[in-house]
């Protein structure tokens, strides 16, 4: 077998394993969870590639230079580079693996092609891309064309000051910690007082972030909104796996970062208890992982006690 033919088989053998994912998933989760779900997962791909290669890029001249050799190695098909811009990039399928295994269909995407486009364009570039399918031969087009354009959502790790006085709280690093109050202020004194420190911090809130930064003196520490509102560095409550990349990309960036979470009980209210106790688990893997310090604040009274009895088994119990 030439290699010509082993890339063929290659091709085919990945077409059908798309195939197969998306009839599975479409089955177990629907239609919209399905592409969702493959789309995640084409991005963690992408992230993978890149990273396996070593490649980044400084600018948009490094990344002319680059894609169009990457873009061979991915395994999606025939694809060209049709406009590169600090505004956005266009890629074209003439031959597209997943489209030729999902057929003609009015409700077909590519979605693990843009999951893996955008997973590629994020890690090369270190900024978030996001990727919509412009035309699709699923639809009937000639050819699958992929615009990425730049997510609004970008964590930068900083930290506010580095005081050489010691913290005033004692943690441990690698450890998530549960705050039991009915407002979170002991728990961002704890943050503040941390990257105040030299370490760098992430706070996740469902208040507003202005109100935040003024309250707390908080100028350099980068602020996730949990909101539905579409503004910059906002994720929706509902959209667990979008926070929980996020959260990830920054402990992979910072040293021994320090992040505070406050609004699980919002959390929790637009999704079900159970997800959001695995979304934590998940979370306190990554903390320990990565050396970091977790803060979560929680109302004692929005919970039942079995419930909260499980929170308290997966975190460490802050005392003062």
């Amino acid at each position: 077998m030439n290699e010509e033919e082993v890339n063929v088989s290659f091709f085919v053998m990945t077409g059908d394993a798309l195939r197969s994912l998306n009839d599975e998933l479409r089955i177990l989760l629907g239609e919209k969870e399905a592409g969702a779900l493959v789309e995640r997962y084409g991005f963690r791909c992408g992230e993978g590639l890149v990273q396996s290669v070593g490649y980044t890029c400084e600018n948009i001249e490094e990344l002319e230079e680059t894609l169009p050799g990457l873009l061979i190695e991915t395994g999606l098909g025939r694809a060209s580079t049709k406009k590169i811009t600090e505004d956005e990039i266009i890629i074209e399928f003439q031959e597209s693996v997943e489209a030729q295994a999902l057929g003609k269909a009015d409700r077909a995407r590519c979605n693990f092609t843009r999951g893996y486009l955008s997973g590629v364009l994020s890690t090369l570039l270190d900024v978030k891309y996001d990727c919509t399918e412009e035309c699709c031969t699923c639809k009937g087009d000639e050819f699958c064309i992929h615009k990425l354009v730049k997510n609004k959502m970008y964590v930068k790790p900083e930290a506010e000051g580095v005081e050489e006085t010691a913290p005033k709280f004692a943690l441990e690093t690698a450890t998530s910690y549960l705050v039991k109050e009915e407002h979170p202020d002991n728990s961002y004194e704890i943050f503040k007082d941390w990257v105040m420190h030299g370490h760098q911090g992430l706070c996740i809130t469902r208040d507003f972030p202005a109100k935040i930064r003024k309250k707390y003196g908080l100028e350099k520490s980068p602020i996730i909104w949990l909101s539905t509102s579409e503004t910059e560095n906002t994720v929706p409550p509902q959209n667990l796996s979008a926070l929980f990349y996020n959260i990830e990309n920054f402990l992979k960036k910072s040293e021994q970062g320090m992040i505070i979470l406050s609004g699980l009980e919002y959390l929790i209210t637009h999704n079900s208890y159970q997800s959001v106790l695995k979304f934590i688990q998940l979370l306190n893997e990554q903390i320990a992982l990565r050396d970091s310090v977790l803060i979560v604040p929680l109302s004692p009274l929005t919970l039942d006690e079995k419930d909260l009895k499980m929170f308290e088994r997966e975190l460490t119990l802050f005392s003062s």
